[in-house]
């Protein structure tokens, strides 16, 4: 058959082959009626329909019980294997086992969220999933959203500003920010204000693209302006300039905690309001449903939440 009959299936009651299945299995209408959990009257009822349906008699009447007419007999294990077929469509989702997994799952995430996201995510999908593979694709976190609305991953982690409706969104935890630099180099006050950030250059990398960042906003907001006079691709060489220039780099706390081994660099906390960056996981809408991208976006939060000490559990759209 090239193609389905869809007028022929509405007029077909799909019940009427699982009455079918229950009427050959019990050979009689009180047994079967038993088994479905309906009345013998309806089941009598369904008996008739399927006599008009297949235009046999299904079952007859041969002496104090009922028998299969050879038609029956002949299609029972036909209509057998498409009720457990649908069975089998219908609970996929709940048979979903990751230890029996196996293929690539391709996802998104910064260099920072990398590094530090990678190590733990890796050994719990070992642990649940051996058969699986992670893919970290390299996307620019602007065009990250892009590729997965193409379907060139299944899932992205990062910080997103702009999101649209398609996309399932569930805040991991929120990252407070940092001020690095040299204190060989430069004098910084304890505590870092706003005010405190425009008396000297900067190195700047953003997680955006080239858009003002955050916190050139909030410096906008107070009518002040910070100077820029370097901007590095990736936060990661922010520690190494910073080092041997008198330079400044206001970073989230979660890249500053990968230059803990820089231990001559000062890593100030900013306490300054609306200065924190929300950091997400994202999968798209058609795969909602989808028990492999569920368990994966799972074991990212539970990662960032062993890492980060806070989830945001139910936070989604």
């Amino acid at each position: 058959m090239d193609d389905i009959d869809y007028p022929a299936f509405r007029r077909l009651d799909l019940n009427l082959l699982v009455a079918f299945d229950a009427l050959l299995r019990e050979g009689g209408v009180s047994r079967a009626a038993a088994r479905l959990c309906v009345g013998q009257p309806a089941m009598s009822h369904a008996l008739a329909r399927l006599r008009e349906l297949f235009q046999d008699d299904i079952l007859y009447r041969e002496g104090a019980g009922m028998q299969p007419t050879a038609r029956a007999l002949a299609l029972a294990p036909r209509i057998r294997r498409l009720l457990a077929e649908a069975q089998a469509v219908t609970s996929s989702v709940n048979d979903f086992d990751p230890a029996r997994v196996a293929g690539d799952f391709r996802l998104a995430l910064t260099d920072p969220l990398e590094a530090l996201l990678l190590p733990g995510l890796v050994a719990r999908i070992r642990a649940r999933a051996p058969g699986l593979s992670l893919s970290v694709r390299p996307i620019p976190a602007s065009r990250q959203l892009e590729h997965l609305d193409a379907g060139n991953i299944n899932l992205a982690v990062g910080h997103f500003p702009e999101v649209r409706e398609v996309h399932e969104v569930q805040l991991l935890f929120r990252a407070g920010f940092c001020c690095v630099f040299n204190p060989a180099l430069l004098d910084m006050p304890s505590p870092i204000g706003l005010a405190d950030l425009v008396r000297h250059p900067h190195i700047h990398t953003s997680y955006t693209g080239d858009a003002p960042g955050l916190t050139d906003r909030l410096l906008a907001e107070a009518g002040l302006r910070r100077h820029v006079v370097a901007q590095a691709a990736s936060p990661l060489a922010i520690p190494f300039v910073v080092k041997q220039s008198p330079l400044l780099a206001v970073v989230p706390d979660l890249v500053a905690r990968l230059f803990a081994a820089h231990a001559d660099l000062a890593i100030e906390p900013l306490a300054v309001d609306g200065l924190d960056l929300p950091i997400s996981r994202i999968s798209h809408r058609r795969d909602r449903g989808d028990p492999l991208t569920g368990f994966v976006a799972d074991q990212v939060a539970q990662a960032a939440a062993a890492l980060f000490g806070e989830t945001a559990a139910g936070n989604s759209r």
